[in-house]
């Protein structure tokens, strides 16, 4: 019984610690076993993107607009921060261009 307290512990502890150590098997006088795994970290991406800003009416270029975005690719980051771009009432954007990702 003292072996099995002895592999559940070393298992609590190795999951605890963020990977799984070699462990003694439950059943005496058998060969011990690794078990692998791999943990991802999920990164967060941020992006600064900058788009023209065109007026409707005569299709002109009016200026430039900056926006920041985040998200857990760098496209993903890159679409947030296009998304944020403030676009007025009768103008779009276009040719949004990724100033920076980091």
């Amino acid at each position: 019984m003292k072996t099995l307290r002895r592999t559940i512990a070393v298992g609590v502890m190795a999951l605890a610690l963020g990977a799984l150590a070699p462990t003694a098997s439950a059943v005496p006088g058998t060969a011990r076993t690794t078990v692998t795994r791999e943990f991802a970290v999920m990164k967060t991406w941020h992006a600064t993107v900058q788009c023209q800003i065109v007026r409707i009416s005569d299709n002109h270029v009016v200026g430039y607009d900056r926006a920041d975005g985040t998200g857990n690719t760098e496209q993903a980051a890159i679409n947030d921060a296009a998304r944020n771009i403030p676009v007025p009432a009768g103008h779009y954007k276009r040719h949004c261009d990724a100033k920076r990702t980091w």
